[in-house]
């Protein structure tokens, strides 16, 4: 079936040229005014939409926010009548395909059709994608939910960590060194017993909720869509709820849903900072990113100790606890020196 776009123009000489253009190579096009284009999309869905702008008249760019917005699946082409690099940069972040001065050759036109075309075909595997993934992490939270409720409560660390350790030796084997680190800097801080004795059990479990993420999207080393980035970020939630569920371990469920804060406050799932984010958190954070760094990972290789401590000193401030950083750099000079 040929597909179907959208030309919305108020010139009617250029919105016959550009359809007889189109209908040529075998679009299907619905020709329209923009005063008329958004209710022509929504009476019937289309593939692509050419949008013609003139400036200063911004009735084209109002039909191509709503259209990407309303209609999100939909490619969109803007045609320029007196094109600027600000015309161009307002036509990209309102999520335009190709923004294109007017006039313009049948050849580039079409092309440019083309391109918006293919990015709808794409754009809708991508949210069959995630929407099948977002699925199976709601059931995959589920199911461990489930799993832990079947089980003795003192028995649940060690389910969870066979568990993992079953779905994922390197994360389990990963959750084991980062909890001999953070509680050997827990001490170095001069943490209370009780507290090291929590940091020691968040950090054995501060990965868990991974076990509700797909492998696919745990494994996925190229770029992340928003959402596919989110879904993973939400082991954090995941593995923060699935501990609050047990009673005795509410009080290291808040410190393992803050793990991934930054002092800064640009961290997640929360946006704390600074010293709202739980001390037992942010020692487990460093802990985590030096064996992260560290350590052979599919999508990256190693780093050295001393390249992994002057990353640690770089993010003081930002990503980590700029004191806990000094104690860690301390704890870690007195081990090479003994």
């Amino acid at each position: 079936m040929p597909a179907r776009v959208l030309i919305a123009d108020n010139d009617e000489n250029v919105r016959g040229l550009l359809a007889g253009w189109l209908e040529d190579v075998g679009y299907l096009c619905v020709p329209t005014d923009a005063g008329q284009a958004l209710t022509a999309a929504r009476e019937r869905p289309v593939d692509a939409a050419v949008v013609g702008v003139t400036v200063p008249d911004q009735g084209g760019m109002f039909v191509l926010r709503t259209l990407r917005t309303q209609t999100e699946q939909v490619g969109v082409v803007v045609v320029a009548a007196t094109p600027d690099f600000d015309v161009a940069v307002a036509a990209n972040r309102l999520g335009a395909v190709d923004c294109l001065p007017w006039p313009s050759s049948a050849a580039t036109v079409v092309e440019s059709v083309r391109r918006a075309v293919e990015w709808r075909a794409a754009r809708k595997v991508a949210e069959q994608t995630e929407r099948r993934l977002a699925e199976e992490v709601t059931a995959g939270r589920r199911h461990l939910l489930d799993t832990i409720g079947r089980v003795e409560p003192e028995s649940v660390p060690a389910v969870l960590l066979a568990v993992l350790e079953a779905r994922s030796p390197e994360t389990h084997d990963h959750c084991t060194r980062v909890s001999h680190s953070a509680v050997a800097l827990a001490g170095s801080c001069n943490l209370a017993p009780d507290q090291v004795h929590a940091v020691r059990r968040a950090a054995l479990l501060h990965d868990i909720g991974k076990i509700a993420i797909p492998d696919r999207l745990l494994d996925d080393t190229g770029p992340l869509t928003d959402v596919s980035l989110r879904l993973l970020r939400s082991h954090v939630e995941i593995g923060q709820a699935v501990l609050a569920s047990v009673r005795s371990l509410e009080p290291i469920a808040e410190i393992v849903g803050a793990t991934h804060e930054r002092y800064d406050g640009t961290g997640y799932p929360a946006g704390l900072c600074a010293e709202a984010i739980p001390l037992p958190a942010r020692i487990i954070s460093v802990a985590d990113a030096y064996d992260a760094m560290t350590s052979a990972r599919r999508y990256s290789d190693p780093i050295s100790h001393d390249e992994a401590n002057a990353e640690l000193v770089r993010q003081g401030g930002a990503q980590f606890d700029p004191d806990i950083v000094r104690a860690w750099l301390q704890m870690t000079e007195l081990r090479r020196c003994s």
